[in-house]
Formats: structure tokens, C-alpha cells, sequence
């Protein structure tokens, strides 16, 4: 036999031991080496390839077994967090919606102060408070002084806007004329402030932005 049709051969021996044996077994390695003695180390080495190329497969097909598991469980992990969000969100929301609803007069007689005492805590001139708790102010309100009333009154943010809508739909009239009918000043609240008696440095203190 020439070494050219040895080689046809040993291909052909190989090819049908590679088509019947995927993964080969002790058994079917000693069979094939003793049915082709000639071939015997190209068969083992050829079936050491496949058991290699089969190990390599299992090991892909468990790489991606887990990363589909990892990936389950970011997602479950994901979830979990958006859910821990949405309900620290709704017993907020809950909390403030449970907040009693209250007018500025209510607010002020809560805490037990009235507009000459909280002026004083914080401040700021009387006229601006009495702008503010009888609605002649329009929003926004200088954040400055929400912070410092929320402080005085103890009260939630919602319970202070729930005051400033109610006082602007229930504003108190201005001062008029005898032969004059009786009017609604409306004014922001930086024209609140510059008018009112209070001195230069607190006007800027108060229309100043934290």
C-alpha cells in the first residue's frame, strides 16, 4: 500500500469512526484501534480531539446556562428594587395625603403663634406674613421663607401649599375709599417684600436665592 492510499484510508477510517463515535467511549476506542491496528494512534488521538471538542461544548452550554441565570437574577434583584422604590413612594404620597388640610389661621393657632410673634422668630416685616396668610401674595413664594414658616409652624410643605390655595381663594379685601368699592391687592412676592418696612439688608436676605 503507498503512503498516499495509507492517508486515503486512514481519512476514510477516521471520517466514519468521527460520524458513528460523537463522543467516544473507552469501548468504542478499543473496538475501532482493534478493528484498524494500523490506524490505532491516529484513532486515539482523533477521539482525544473529540472528547476535548465535547468537554469544550458543555463547558459553553454552562457558561451561557449561568448567564441566563445571572441575568434572571439581575432582573429579579432589578425588580425588587423598583418595587422597594414604589412603595417607600406611595407610603410617602400616603403620609402626605394623610396630613391634616388646614388654613394659615388654623396652622398659626396650632403651633401657637400669631403673625406678630412669627415676624419676630424669623424676621420678617408683619406685612409680608399678612400678604402671604390672606392671600394678596401670588406665587411662587420665596423659598427662603417657606422653609423658615415650616419651621415656625411645624407643618408638612402640603399642608402649607393646602394653606396658600385656600388663602388665595379666599383673599382678604385691601383698604378702599368710602366712595370706593372695596378691592383685591393682588402682588408678588418680591414687590411683598421691597415695600414692606422691613430694612434694605433684610429685604435682600429675603429675595436672595440658597
Amino acid at each position: 500500500m503507498t503512503d498516499q492510499t495509507k492517508a486515503t484510508r486512514r481519512d476514510e477510517v477516521l471520517f466514519a469512526f468521527h460520524q458513528e463515535c460523537a463522543t467516544p467511549t473507552l469501548n468504542q476506542i478499543i473496538d475501532w484501534t482493534q478493528r484498524y491496528p494500523e490506524f490505532a494512534d491516529d484513532i486515539r488521538a482523533h477521539a482525544g480531539i473529540m472528547r476535548d471538542w465535547a468537554a469544550d461544548e458543555e463547558a459553553e452550554e454552562e457558561e451561557a446556562e449561568e448567564e441566563v441565570v445571572d441575568e434572571l437574577m439581575m432582573n429579579r434583584a432589578r425588580s425588587r428594587a423598583l418595587n422597594a422604590i414604589y412603595n417607600a413612594q406611595a407610603a410617602e404620597q400616603g403620609k402626605i395625603q394623610a396630613a391634616p388640610e388646614a388654613t394659615f389661621d388654623q396652622l398659626l393657632s396650632s403651633a401657637g403663634l400669631d403673625t406678630r410673634q412669627i415676624g419676630r422668630a424669623i424676621d420678617v416685616g408683619r406685612d409680608v406674613l399678612s400678604d402671604l396668610f390672606r392671600g394678596r401674595m401670588s406665587p411662587p413664594i420665596g423659598p427662603r421663607l417657606v422653609r423658615a414658616l415650616l419651621g415656625q409652624l411645624k407643618a408638612t410643605r402640603a399642608q402649607f401649599d393646602h394653606a396658600l390655595a385656600y388663602a388665595q381663594s379666599h383673599p382678604s379685601m385691601g383698604h378702599a375709599k368710602a366712595s370706593q368699592q372695596p378691592t383685591i391687592i393682588q402682588c408678588s412676592y418680591e414687590e411683598s417684600i421691597r415695600r414692606s418696612s422691613m430694612s434694605p439688608e433684610r429685604k435682600s436676605y429675603w429675595l436672595e436665592e440658597d
